[in-house]
């Protein structure tokens, strides 16, 4: 029996909580305001056991990790050479690359060597947009396009500082069998 009141208390308690009376509970004024101040003891205690207790210690040692960190990726706009560097999408369907490196034929490690020094000498004679025809893989063992990956795995790591600009070059140039890349002059 003790069980069941004690349900039927919790109950009423979730009701009061979340503004619903029944029509046929009369409860005097005295009563509410002991109930209120109930539910504020109760609140209390549970922002107290919600709360972790943080020492002084923790406080600073958070505050120095916060002034250590780098944000300087996280930024939409990022210094470069003393100019604001904003985002750069040209468009590509209409592109005439200025020069062409064509890698069909290649093993990896040549076409690694190849990539880096036509880059390299693209950008000492500022020329840009530039086109690198890797191929689809359709002649690659089990039809991974190995030169490709190749490509995009350098334009992603080692040519980040040189390229400005990336993308898979228009149907009439190649398509997904070439990179144009217009490089940071």
């Amino acid at each position: 029996m003790e069980k069941n009141s004690e349900e039927n208390k919790k109950l009423f308690e979730f009701y009061l909580d979340h503004g619903y009376c029944p029509d046929d509970c009369k409860i005097k004024k005295k009563e509410d305001k002991k109930i209120e101040s109930e539910k504020k003891i109760i609140k209390k205690e549970k922002n107290k056991i919600e709360q972790l207790p943080y020492t002084e210690e923790d406080k600073k040692m958070f505050l120095s990790a916060i002034e250590n960190l780098d944000c300087t990726n996280h930024s939409k706009k990022s210094l470069h050479n003393g100019k604001v560097n904003t985002k750069f999408k040209p468009n590509i369907k209409n592109v005439i690359p200025k020069e062409t490196l064509d890698l069909h034929g290649f093993t990896v490690e040549r076409s690694l060597i190849e990539i880096k020094h036509f880059i390299n000498e693209c950008q000492k004679k500022k020329i840009s947009p530039i086109l690198i025809i890797h191929g689809k893989g359709f002649g690659s063992t089990n039809k991974i396009p190995v030169l490709k990956n190749l490509v995009e795995y350098y334009i992603a790591t080692e040519g980040k500082d040189y390229i400005k600009y990336s993308s898979d070059a228009p149907k009439n140039l190649g398509g997904s069998g070439a990179k144009i890349i217009y490089l940071s002059i």
